[in-house]
């Protein structure tokens, strides 16, 4: 009898280009690692994984760009987030999600 399958975490591709262009004061390069605190703090580190990835085409002014890949691998989209609430509405966003 095989092992139950676990389900492939959701994946959050966060652009790099995003992070780099925000202002000093907003802690871009940082906002990853605030954004796997703000998982956590909703139990969600296991379900989910926080990767860094190159320009995602979005560009938006003072928001973050962050492809949502879902279990599963279907309803992938982009997410615009905001680097001041420090990941809080991007976990917010993820844990509405459907899972397992």
């Amino acid at each position: 009898m095989s092992a139950p399958e676990t389900p492939e975490p959701t994946e959050l591709h966060v652009c790099h280009r995003c992070l780099v262009r925000l202002d000093a004061s907003a802690g871009g390069v940082d906002l990853p690692r605030r954004v796997r605190a703000a998982l956590a703090g909703r139990g969600l580190e296991q379900r989910t994984r926080v990767i860094a990835s190159g320009c995602l085409g979005e560009c938006p002014m003072d928001r973050v760009s962050v492809l949502v890949l879902p279990e599963g691998g279907t309803g992938a989209h982009i997410q615009l987030i905001d680097p001041a609430k420090d990941g809080e509405d991007l976990a917010e966003h993820v844990s509405r999600l459907p899972g397992p």
